[in-house]
């Protein structure tokens, strides 16, 4: 879910940029949101049914060091349900976060894209005790060119905190046969078919990993105790993106 966030800026970032002559032609604000959900899953083995959603509000801006090297500094709020009537463990549903996020991305290495970005999440409701309720990670993520229409991608990505430390390495490779689709399989992030329509217009189908840890209140049948969930899913996008100019 946290990689998924940086995807529209690389789309951004890869599109040709026609000559800038000043800083709003770079359309360096993006605001956006996501949502997801699942209603009345069954559970197999242990019965009941589960509520799944997680939606998003979020803002970044695109802040230049050279013509190749960029930063993009990020502020995002998150409200996540997960709902299991049957829930023998705690009683809590819905949680809040905050993640302030830093994004590095240059191209400046012949045939490299290099992107490092830094997140730290915070539960809103217990801001005060950032070492028991916040998580940090990490992502490097390479892109190298072996041909004009075929690449290769390496990294590793790893989060800290709630008690556990995974890392996680990064490999696939892309294939862009021409400038209207786009096939992607790396891992563990992206498995994805996209078709751009036009400048606007971006459709895809694609398989979405989720995977997030969080830790309850002290109110609860086992006090702050950490659960985990895991899934992935296949979803159809339709994206439209609409450049405006502030004078």
């Amino acid at each position: 879910a946290i990689l998924f966030s940086i995807l529209p800026l690389l789309l951004m970032g890869e599109d040709e940029v026609p000559f800038a002559y000043t800083y709003w032609d770079l359309h360096p604000l993006h605001v956006g949101g996501n949502t997801i959900w699942v209603g009345n899953a069954s559970v197999e083995d242990e019965g009941g049914h589960l509520h799944f959603r997680k939606s998003n509000l979020y803002t970044t801006i695109l802040v230049p060091i050279t013509k190749n090297t960029h930063f993009f500094p990020r502020v995002e709020w998150n409200n996540f349900t997960l709902d299991w009537n049957k829930n023998p463990k705690f009683h809590e549903t819905t949680f809040n976060y905050m993640q302030f996020g830093l994004t590095f991305f240059t191209t400046d290495l012949e045939k490299w894209r290099w992107i490092l970005r830094a997140n730290y999440n915070i539960d809103i409701a217990h801001f005060s005790h950032p070492g028991t309720y916040s998580l940090f990670s990490l992502l490097v993520w390479g892109r190298y060119e072996l041909h004009r229409k075929w690449h290769y991608h390496v990294g590793t990505f790893a989060t800290i905190g709630m008690e556990a430390a995974p890392v996680y390495p990064l490999i696939g490779i892309d294939f862009a046969p021409d400038k209207h689709w786009l096939f992607e399989v790396i891992f563990p992030i992206i498995y994805s078919i996209q078709y751009k329509v036009d400048k606007n217009w971006r459709v895809a189908l694609q398989g979405r990993p989720l995977k997030e840890r969080f830790r309850v209140g002290s109110n609860e049948p086992q006090p702050r105790s950490i659960f985990c969930y895991s899934t992935m899913g296949a979803e159809f996008n339709l994206r439209y993106e609409q450049f405006l100019r502030l004078e």
